[in-house]
């Protein structure tokens, strides 16, 4: 499944798709998409109207020529930010592994947000905080009232801040985050 949420690597505005390779679990997302049926009032399923409009597929089809330029320029930006950033824990990709970066995540091991919010008001770099709190802390998968004791995922949660990486960056917007990211580090910000 691909979500197209207007801040993804592509957009087509909003909506998503599903690729598959097999015929049945097909069906059953067409199904699922279209109220449940495939020939109108004969509903097998229980389904959604989550058709996406074709507006909004025109949006997605031009975007599918361009996302590969796109990921390519991602992934140059992610390897200057990785061979010149100190200070901080920057993402590894596992070996055979293709990275789209769609963020680039970096660990600050001493006060994220105050860290995030330095790089704001004093280097007007704008950064974000994904998912703070653990699923394993969300009411309705309280694992935690259960005695889970997730002490890495919740370092994580404290850790974690993206850094931007998107296309449209330059070499001198780069050059800013480097040099921002490495002097609030080496101050201990």
């Amino acid at each position: 499944m691909f979500s197209l949420y207007p801040t993804k690597n592509m957009t087509s505005g909003e909506g998503g798709m599903v690729s598959v390779a097999d015929a049945a679990v097909a069906r059953l997302v067409r199904l699922y998409r279209n109220q449940g049926m495939v020939r109108r009032y004969e509903n097998e399923v229980v389904g959604l109207n989550n058709r996406m409009s074709d507006v909004h597929a025109a949006i997605g089809r031009v975007q599918l020529t361009k996302v590969a330029a796109w990921t390519r320029r991602r992934q140059h930006h992610a390897a200057r930010l990785t061979g010149d950033l100190r200070g901080v824990t920057v993402p590894t990709v596992a070996a055979g592994a293709v990275h789209v970066y769609h963020q680039y995540t970096v660990r600050v091991p001493d006060d994220r947000d105050g860290f995030a919010a330095a790089l704001e008001r004093e280097h007007s770099i704008g950064s974000g905080v994904y998912y703070p709190v653990p699923v394993h802390r969300l009411a309705p998968f309280r694992a935690d009232a259960a005695g889970a004791d997730l002490p890495e995922t919740d370092r994580a949660a404290r850790e974690c801040l993206s850094l931007p990486v998107h296309p449209s960056l330059t070499d001198d917007d780069l050059d800013r985050i480097i040099t921002a990211v490495n002097t609030l580090a080496s101050a201990g910000a």
